[in-house]
């Protein structure tokens, strides 16, 4: 819901910035017709994963707390 994200105005924007940030790459929703949707693939092992899902979390937190 990029609604609670106030410096964030759609999913191209989010992967955008999320990339430029944390060097996680999601793909916008909007590429496959659905937007404001993120699609997340993955072929890592379980802990770099973990990792990135962390980066992901933090950044939603971080922009989240703009707002505030």
């Amino acid at each position: 819901d990029v609604s609670q994200l106030p410096d964030i105005c759609d999913d191209v924007d989010f992967c955008s910035k999320l990339a430029k940030e944390e060097s996680v790459i999601l793909l916008p929703g909007k590429s496959l017709g659905m937007g404001n949707w993120l699609r997340i693939t993955f072929a890592s092992e379980p802990p770099t994963l973990k990792q990135g899902l962390e980066r992901v979390k933090s950044f939603c937190r971080r922009h989240q707390s703009q707002a505030n």
